[in-house]
C-alpha cells in the first residue's frame, strides 16, 4: 500500500495539534498528580483530636484482695510521732513513704485519719474549725507515715501556703497528697486554689469526698460527677480516681487505704 503524502499544512497543523495534546496530556498529568500527592499527605497527616480532655481516663478499682491486704495492714500499731509548725521542725525520718491529707476546715481529715488506723482518738478531734493548726505526724508499723495538715481556714491563704508548700515542696518521701472534699458543697474557691499550687509546683494529689452518709446515693452520684467533670477540665496533677468515704460509717475505707499503699508503692 502506498505510503499517505501529507502536504506542509497539513503537517504542520498535525504538529500544533500534538504539541497542544501533549501540553493538555501533561497538564492533566501533573494535576493528577498533585492529587496522588495531597492524598498521600492527607493520608500521612495524623487525625486531628481535641486537646481537651472529656474524661479521666480509666483506673482500675482495688481488687478484692489488694482490699483485704490494705485492710490488714492498717491493724499494725499507729503511734502519734510529732507536730510542726514549719518545714525545720518536721520529722527527720524520710526512709519511709508518706502521705499528706490537706482541706477546708472542718472537712473531716482528723476523723479521717482515726477511721484509716481504726482508733477512735489517735488525732485529736474538734468541731471548731481551725482545731488543728500544726502538721502533725503519725506512723504506722514503721512503713508509713501519714500527715494531718492544717486546714485552709486557719491563717490567711498567703501564711497557709507558704508553710504548707515549704513542706509539700522539700518532703523526698511524700507520695501524694489527699484534698479532701465535702461533696455536699463540691469544689470552692480555696480547694481550687490549693489545686492550682500543687498544679504548678507538680505535685500528685487525690481527691477524697468526705461525709457521703449525709447525701443519698442519687445526690452523692450527681456530687461526684460533678467533681470530676470540674477536675477534668482544670485540673492537671489530679490523680485520676475520685474516692469517696465516710468516717462515720466505715464505707469506703479499704479502697483509701489500696489507693495510699498503691501511692506508697508498699509491698504486702
Amino acid at each position: 500500500m502506498p505510503a499517505t503524502v501529507i502536504s506542509k499544512s497539513q503537517r504542520k497543523v498535525h504538529d500544533t495539534q500534538a504539541t497542544t495534546n501533549n501540553s493538555t496530556n501533561s497538564h492533566y498529568h501533573q494535576e493528577d498528580t498533585i492529587k496522588k500527592t495531597s492524598t498521600k499527605k492527607s493520608k500521612e497527616e495524623p487525625e486531628k483530636f481535641s486537646k481537651i480532655l472529656q474524661a479521666f481516663p480509666f483506673v482500675p478499682k482495688a481488687t478484692t484482695s489488694e482490699l483485704s491486704k490494705a485492710h490488714k495492714f492498717f491493724l499494725l500499731p499507729a503511734v502519734f510521732v510529732k507536730s510542726a509548725t514549719n518545714l525545720s521542725t518536721i520529722p527527720e525520718n524520710t526512709s519511709i513513704p508518706e502521705v499528706a491529707f490537706i482541706g477546708r476546715s472542718n472537712i473531716g481529715k482528723s476523723s479521717l485519719i482515726n477511721g484509716l488506723v481504726n482508733r477512735n482518738a489517735l488525732v485529736k478531734t474538734s468541731s471548731k474549725p481551725g482545731h488543728t493548726q500544726m502538721m502533725n505526724f503519725f506512723k504506722i508499723g514503721d512503713r508509713l507515715s501519714l500527715v494531718d495538715m492544717p486546714g485552709y481556714g486557719w491563717k490567711s491563704r498567703d501564711e497557709w501556703g507558704g508553710m504548707i508548700l515549704d513542706y509539700l515542696q522539700h518532703r523526698k518521701n511524700l507520695r501524694r497528697i489527699y484534698i479532701l472534699i465535702d461533696p455536699s458543697h463540691g469544689i470552692k474557691d480555696s480547694d481550687s486554689q490549693i489545686m492550682k499550687l500543687l498544679d504548678e509546683s507538680g505535685l500528685s494529689y487525690q481527691v477524697v469526698l468526705t461525709k457521703t452518709d449525709k447525701l443519698s446515693k442519687t445526690k452523692y452520684s450527681i456530687a461526684k460527677s460533678e467533681v470530676e467533670a470540674q477536675l477534668v477540665k482544670d485540673a492537671i496533677c489530679c490523680y485520676p480516681l475520685v474516692l469517696g468515704v465516710s468516717s462515720r460509717t466505715k464505707d469506703g475505707l479499704d479502697e483509701l487505704r489500696a489507693a495510699i499503699i498503691k501511692a506508697g508503692q508498699l509491698s504486702l
